[in-house]
Formats: structure tokens, sequence, C-alpha cells
């Protein structure tokens, strides 16, 4: 009876690690920047989940290339 004990409760703390690693977030900031100038013109942030990639290329999804102003966006997961 004391080893099913010890094994359900086992099984009961693997599972919630399990849960709550997989559902961590992890905030991605994006930092705006302008060909012309030096410095950065602001930035803003948001939090992500799920799996290595996917909170990667949901991250890097939101950075974009220099339009006619020189004005780009650069999103990393911090």
């Amino acid at each position: 009876m004391k080893q099913y004990f010890y094994v359900k409760t086992l099984i009961v703390l693997l599972s919630s690690v399990f849960v709550m690693t997989s559902c961590k977030k992890y905030t991605c900031e994006c930092t705006a920047y302008n060909l012309y100038t030096p410095e950065s013109s602001g930035y803003t942030t948001f939090t992500v989940k799920g799996s290595k990639a996917k909170r990667k290329q949901l991250c890097t999804d939101k950075s974009t290339q220099a339009d006619n102003d020189g004005n780009y966006t650069t999103c990393v997961i911090k």
C-alpha cells in the first residue's frame, strides 16, 4: 500500500512539473531603430509561450525590414 502511495505521489509531482514548465511565459522585446540615427527610438515588450522553436518564431516574426524612411524593428526573447 505504501509503494502505491509513493508511485501515485511521484506521478502527480512529475505531472505538475511538466505542466508548469510547458506553460512558462517568456518576454519578447522589440526595439525600433532608424538607419539614419544611431540611438533606438523606442521599445515594446509582450509575452510569448510555447515550445522553444514556436516562441522564437513568434518573437522574431515581429521584426521588420527597413522601410522607405529607414525605420525598422528588431525583436528578441529576453
